[in-house]
This record gives C-alpha cells, structure tokens and sequence, in this order.
C-alpha cells in the first residue's frame, strides 16, 4: 500500500472564486407596473443603435422612449404579453399567434397612441424613421407560420452584465415550447443576437438595413420543440 500526500500547488492556493448568483425569479408582469417598466426599458433602449436612429436628438429620445414604451407595454400587457422579475429591471415584450396577422381594435389603436407619444407634429423626421422601420419590418415578418413575436428585452444598465435577461428569455422560451409553437424576433444589437442564439434562435434570412446607413436588423427564428 502506498500513500499519497498532498503538496498545496498553485491551485490549491489560489482563493476560491464564488459561485454566480442565481439567476432572478421572472414572474408575468401584472397591471398597475406599467410606469416603472416604461423607465427601465426606456433606460435599456438609451443608447440601442435603433432608437438612436430613430431619435437622433438625445433630449427628445430620453423625453420620448418612457412613453413610446408605455403603448408597447399597454399593447403586449393586453395579450398577457410581458415577463419581468420582481425588481422590475428588466422586461420581455411579446405577443402570442395570430395577433401580429389579425390584430385586435385595441392594437390597431396603439399606432395613433404611438404618434401622440413621439410628438410626431412637433418631430416629423422621428415619425418618418419609426415609420421607416415598420414598414420594413412588415416586409419580412414571417406569415401564415403561427409563432410567438419577441417585440422588446431589455434590462437597466446597472443590471446589464447579471443574468436577468437570460432569465426572462428562458422562461418566454418555455412557455413557448409548452405551447408548441415557433418564434420570431429582430435584434438590434451583436449582444440580442447572441443571446437568442444561446436559446435556440438562428438567423432568418439577410439582416434587414434602414436607409440611409442606418443600423441593421437581425431577424431570428427559433422552430417549435
């Protein structure tokens, strides 16, 4: 019988790094939280390569994106739509089958919602870009192929580097898998991107370029499970 004896290595000293904190708890967002999520995504969506584009001037932009997020969210909350955690600083926007197709007369309202919350009289140039990105997005939007719309994730800056929307993106991927059904999504950043890429999305056709040297968009599709 031999014995061995442990010598401390270098690995044995080097201090013992702590384990990552578990991810949030993500629960459905209820009525009423509206305001601070319309913050926390118009915070998220400050410095987005879209929304800049969208909304060249910054003072107009950090005006306008709290309540460009309230008609999304009012929109998304309508169809039991919006993930979020319980320090509400983060959210996932979304609709389920069929309403991006055959929206209801509360969604079709949201368009002149969305007008009145840009101050389009007072920015037109802003309406035209919105408008501008919309369009295209019709153009490419996958039909007659039921599926879940991913519209918005987002997270508060100081948040941005925990796991708070991974959280949120598995727990609408597992609602979407219960359901058996597909998804889409259009990222605007190299980050979006590889987060829908780690939970099963891949790219669905070329990236969809605004005019004028704007940034691109990456449609994503994620087939049922």
């Amino acid at each position: 019988m031999t014995t061995a004896t442990l010598r401390p290595g270098a690995a044995a000293l080097a201090p013992l790094t702590p384990p990552p904190p578990p991810p949030p708890a993500v629960r459905p967002a209820r009525d009423g939280e509206e305001e601070p999520l319309a913050r926390t995504l118009a915070a998220a969506f400050h410095d987005d390569a879209l929304m800049r584009w969208a909304f060249p001037d910054g003072a107009h932009r950090a005006r306008v994106l709290p309540a460009f997020f309230r008609v999304h969210l009012a929109q998304c909350l309508a169809h039991d739509g919006v993930m979020t955690t319980d320090a509400l600083d983060g959210a996932l926007l979304f609709l389920p089958p069929g309403v991006w197709e055959n929206p209801t007369r509360r969604d079709t309202g949201a368009a002149r919602a969305l007008d009145r919350a840009v101050d389009t009289a007072a920015h037109p140039e802003a309406a035209h870009r919105l408008a501008a990105i919309t369009r295209l997005q019709q153009r490419r939007h996958p039909v007659h192929r039921p599926h879940y719309y991913l519209a918005f994730i987002g997270v508060r800056p100081v948040t941005r580097h925990t796991r708070t929307a991974a959280a949120l993106l598995a727990a609408v991927t597992a609602r979407i898998d219960a359901d058996g059904q597909a998804a889409y999504a259009e990222t605007s950043s190299p980050g979006g991107a590889h987060l829908c890429a780690t939970h099963g999305f891949t790219r669905f056709g070329e990236a969809i370029a605004l005019p004028g040297g704007g940034p691109r968009l990456r449609p994503m599709w994620r087939g049922p499970r």
